[in-house]
């Protein structure tokens, strides 16, 4: 079952890839055949399978024999341990299908921000539909309407930092895809730890924040990978987060 889950993982992770560099250059991605970016050929099939076409090929095209960007290995790799994680720390269920969505936003985010500085609105909408829908499947009603109030809180709080952000710097301060991935972390979470996620995000991205400024003299830098990496990161120790929480309100 993890071979399973891992290779599925590899396998979609191929399919973010193209997304995630596709999509922000306005290509299409269903209706084209995937082809060399250098040469331009067409790919066989055999040179479409995740991880082994790229070690089989030595990492380069099969036709010009140009080098491949390694970025596709890696995030069909990645992808694959993040499906095996998710496996390993939750049963089939609701926990385990959300492990799989906050894991595929993850490497898609990861991808079309670092290159691209944009977070796409398609995969926030169908993560969003796809949540919606597993909550009907596995809880209330009352419990999708708390959430969707939860995400529209949080949401809320994000467009104040904004706000805040853009005085204080005289610039803008976060993008817009940043602003709406908040409202998927607050219908996964709730507010309460929603809000101890966007906290979190904050002290994963400051080494990353610092060492921008410092070597490359730039204050811009994609902030929406840290924000999903602190949403996988709560999300899966999601009571401890809920303890810690307590305590500290408690305390």
């Amino acid at each position: 079952m993890g071979i399973l889950i891992f290779y599925l993982g590899a396998i979609m992770g191929s399919f973010y890839n193209v997304i995630g560099t596709r999509l922000p250059k306005k290509e299409k991605v269903l209706i084209t055949r995937s082809h060399c970016d250098n040469c331009g050929k067409d790919l066989k099939w055999y040179n479409l399978i995740p991880i082994f076409s790229y070690l089989f090929q030595n990492g380069k095209c099969s036709f010009c024999k140009e080098k491949i960007s390694s970025d596709h290995f890696w995030v069909e790799i990645g992808t694959g341990f993040l499906f095996l994680l998710t496996l390993i720390y939750f049963p089939i269920g609701y926990e385990f299908f959300i492990g799989l969505i906050v894991s595929s936003l993850l490497i898609i985010i990861f991808v079309s921000d670092f290159k691209y500085m944009i977070i796409l609105d398609s995969p926030l909408i169908i993560s969003t539909i796809l949540i919606v829908i597993l909550k009907i499947i596995y809880y209330s009603s009352q419990n999708v309407l708390y959430s969707l109030i939860s995400g529209i809180a949080l949401t809320l709080v994000m467009i104040l930092v904004y706000i805040l952000g853009n005085f204080a710097f005289k610039k803008e301060s976060l993008g817009g895809g940043d602003i709406k991935f908040t409202f998927i972390i607050g219908l996964i979470l709730g507010f309460k730890v929603g809000l101890a996620a966007l906290i979190l995000s904050v002290f994963l991205a400051l080494p990353y924040a610092i060492a921008t400024l410092e070597l490359k003299k730039n204050s811009e830098f994609p902030y929406g990978p840290f924000l999903a990496g602190a949403l996988l990161i709560v999300f899966f120790h999601y009571d401890k987060f809920v303890l810690l929480i307590d305590f500290l309100f408690n305390f």
